[in-house]
């Protein structure tokens, strides 16, 4: 299974169009970032973002990566804050 900063990294890059963009809006380094991808691409066994003149654009693979790996991180965020509201709520 994926690591949720592999995920992030992973979408980062699809909504920021390149590593550069996405390192420096995450505040990490460019080997950091790309490391978490290449660690995702093993896991799959396949490249989910491959690299052009204008930046990263998406393999077929990575396409159906998307909308799994937002609904997984929106999950995980919502989890998250269910768990900091008990015992803040009345009864």
């Amino acid at each position: 299974m994926a690591d949720l900063d592999e995920l992030r990294a992973f979408l980062a890059i699809v909504e920021h169009g390149s590593v550069k963009a996405a390192a420096d809006a995450l505040g990490i380094p460019r080997s950091t970032l790309r490391r978490r991808i290449d660690a995702l691409e093993q896991r799959v066994g396949a490249p989910l973002l491959w690299a052009d003149s204008r930046g990263s654009r998406l393999s077929p693979k990575g396409r159906l990566m998307i909308d799994e790996a937002e609904a997984l991180l929106a999950s995980h965020a919502a989890l998250l804050e269910r768990v900091r509201r008990v015992g803040r709520e009345p009864g």
